[in-house]
């Protein structure tokens, strides 16, 4: 038994904006700082923002529609929805259960997932998990990313905008979705799967609001933007593990036919594939035109590829990402 990804959907609001114009919302000119450091340091050139009225089980439930559209598979086949977003609609009670009942989902099992940027490739491995062991045949994970609504765009000092709003400003707003079912077969679908956690990086771009620390504190709901030793470490273990990864499925790099990974800054994607020794055309850099989208850059990237022809039956697909806290996590999937 194997799980398999049977249909991909994906949601971007229509609210498109440039980086020089968020950075006219950040107060460039009023700081004194020129235009062009967003584009400059992470590569995003364009990202979408959601509606006043939109939340996260907005975007979500649209990009699960459309995977359950592409799978071809009704609300009354899904046994497990599970929410892997880093924003959500509320405190209480899981997002999951709104998706599920706009999605007309009502016998499965629906719970949120929380791991960062990982929490899409963490939802895919327990939904991996409870399709092998019996307790689901048929669910979906999805992100519904409103990351936005974190964005800080009131910026008190040139200091704390030139260290946090070239990586917070490339953020972008968007949804994807996996459907993944149970099928008897060796080689199709989670081959293989490798998480590694290391939590005394914990305290590396808190975004410190939100919880029982500070409730009620209004300037701890902004993302600092301060990423470098989580950079630095994410570009380090996809190096190191990969390898190891490909020797046990038996595959070699050229064997590889697409890698999608986390979209934080396009010089981190090209780094990434020049240490696996992956051509450019075998990877995605949406980051260009959606920007960072937290957790959906996985389903985004691997839509993109599907679009753009990369990705096909029988393609051999990489998927790597990395989040704060610090996970890290390297899936092969064969579709």
């Amino acid at each position: 038994m194997k799980t398999v990804i049977k249909g991909v959907g994906i949601y971007i609001p229509p609210n498109r904006f440039t980086s020089e114009e968020v950075e006219t919302m950040a107060g460039y000119e009023k700081h004194g700082v020129r235009h062009g450091m967003v584009k400059m340091i992470t590569g995003c050139q364009t990202r979408h923002y959601v509606s006043e009225d939109e939340v996260s089980s907005d975007i979500a439930s649209k990009a699960a529609l459309r995977a359950m559209e592409n799978a071809g598979i009704p609300p009354e086949e899904i046994d497990a929805l599970l929410f892997c977003s880093v924003t959500q609609d509320f405190a209480e009670p899981a997002t999951a259960n709104v998706v599920a009942d706009r999605l007309d989902i009502r016998n499965a099992y629906v719970f949120d997932v929380k791991n960062g940027c990982n929490g899409f490739l963490s939802g895919m491995d327990v939904a991996d998990s409870l399709i092998r062991t019996g307790k689901a045949r048929t669910a979906v994970v999805v992100s519904g990313e409103a990351i936005s609504r974190w964005v800080r765009f009131d910026y008190k000092s040139r200091e704390d905008l030139l260290t946090g709003s070239p990586v917070t400003l490339s953020l972008g707003d968007g949804g994807g979705a996996f459907i993944l079912r149970g099928e008897e077969t060796e080689n199709k679908g989670i081959l293989k799967t490798f998480f590694k956690s290391m939590p005394e990086l914990w305290n590396n771009n808190v975004m410190w609001g939100g919880g029982t620390a500070f409730p009620r504190d209004p300037e701890k709901m902004y993302i600092p933007g301060t990423t470098k030793p989580l950079i630095d470490t994410q570009v380090a273990i996809a190096d190191q593990y990969i390898a190891g990864m490909l020797e046990e499925l038996g595959w070699r790099i050229e064997d590889v036919d697409f890698v999608a990974s986390s979209q934080v800054a396009k010089w981190i994607v090209e780094k990434t594939r020049e240490k696996m020794g992956v051509p450019v055309e075998k990877t995605s850099d949406t980051l260009v035109k959606w920007g960072n989208v937290a957790s959906s850059n996985i389903p985004l990237a691997v839509y993109d590829g599907i679009e753009k022809g990369r990705i096909k039956q029988g393609s051999k697909v990489i998927l790597i990402g990395g989040a704060v806290g610090f996970s890290s996590c390297v899936m092969a999937v064969q579709f």
